[in-house]
């Protein structure tokens, strides 16, 4: 993606001060979608919401960036097609799309719309060699597992993390924040990667626990997850990947996802897979995902994607677009 300077010098107060940069990436969408009558109902919508229609999408992005005098860099990123939603700049409880960090020698720290350490650490079998569609149908589907147990609070997380060469680490809370009827305090994560190089081939591994703020220590919705993940990409242009997640005290007593994706020259392809193991049958969801992209050069990408889910023995749900990506 192309980012477009706007201040290389923005900040220069005193002699000896280092400079901040702002600067502003966008991306533009349009083309075709269209999903039935049972994935409009799972997403809530009216059921009316069906069959082919235009689908256009504007995502616009400042990421702000400085170091102080004794070498600490931070930087800050607001992803306007979610903070105009959301107010990211009107509350200070929600991040509505907006991150902001610290690094050092210490590590990294990050708060706002941020991934938690469980979800850092482990590759999504979802993303492995995805070019990514339109309206997202690939990892949208009922068996898609992409962000675990972050979210489920106010969804604003900070998280600390530390790379050292080829291994990671990285501690998360979440605040409760008084979304449930009894505040029930923070929920953490813990997460560790590694990334081995084998000579044209990067194989990433993934581990990591959270723990939901959803209910009191040791009560039926105190909801935990344990995940696993091991991820490759060859010289090739294959990938490959797959996840493992068991829970405790959740509708799920267990998810596994695997993916796959292939480039060659201007050409993608991925195809992925995951299915939830309720702890009654009502509560299984399996589904898949396909997404192709054709790459124009210039920014100018060419996507499909196609997903389809179920849950338990309901009717499939289907979700399809087609359309150009535009970076800037």
């Amino acid at each position: 993606m192309k980012n477009i300077l706007f201040a290389s010098t923005a900040l220069v107060a005193f002699g000896g001060a280092a400079a901040a940069d702002v600067a502003l990436s966008g991306r533009a969408e349009m083309g075709i979608f269209k999903n039935n009558a049972a994935f409009q109902a799972a997403k809530g919508n009216p059921v009316t919401e069906v069959g082919a229609q235009f689908f256009t999408d504007i995502d616009v992005t400042f990421t702000m960036s400085g170091e102080t005098d004794n070498g600490l860099t931070f930087g800050a990123s607001v992803d306007l097609d979610e903070g105009g939603n959301q107010a990211a700049t009107k509350n200070n409880s929600d991040d509505g799309g907006a991150t902001i960090f610290i690094s050092g020698g210490f590590g990294t720290v990050t708060m706002g719309d941020t991934d938690g350490a469980l979800d850092w650490a482990l590759t999504d079998a979802g993303n492995v060699g995805n070019p990514g569609s339109l309206a997202d149908d690939e990892t949208t589907h009922a068996g898609y597992n992409g962000a675990y147990l972050d979210g489920g609070n106010d969804g604003q997380i900070l998280r600390w993390d530390y790379t050292s060469g080829a291994f990671g680490v990285a501690v998360s809370l979440e605040d409760d924040n008084g979304s449930n009827a009894v505040n029930t305090g923070i929920g953490y994560a813990i997460g560790f990667k590694y990334a081995l190089d084998l000579s044209g081939t990067t194989v990433n591994f993934g581990l990591g626990h959270q723990r939901a703020a959803d209910g009191a220590p040791g009560t039926a919705t105190d909801a935990k997850a344990t995940g696993v993940s091991v991820s490759a990409t060859f010289a090739n242009g294959l990938a490959a990947g797959i996840e493992y997640t068991d829970m405790t005290n959740s509708v799920f007593d267990k998810h596994i996802g695997v993916g796959l994706g292939y480039t060659t020259g201007a050409f993608s392809i991925h195809a992925n897979y995951g299915k939830y193991d309720g702890v009654v049958a009502a509560n299984d969801q399996k589904g898949y995902g396909l997404a192709a992209a054709y790459d124009l050069g210039g920014g100018a990408v060419v996507h499909f994607g196609y997903g389809s889910g179920k849950v338990g023995a309901g009717v499939s749900q289907k979700s399809m677009s087609l359309g150009l990506g535009l970076s800037f």
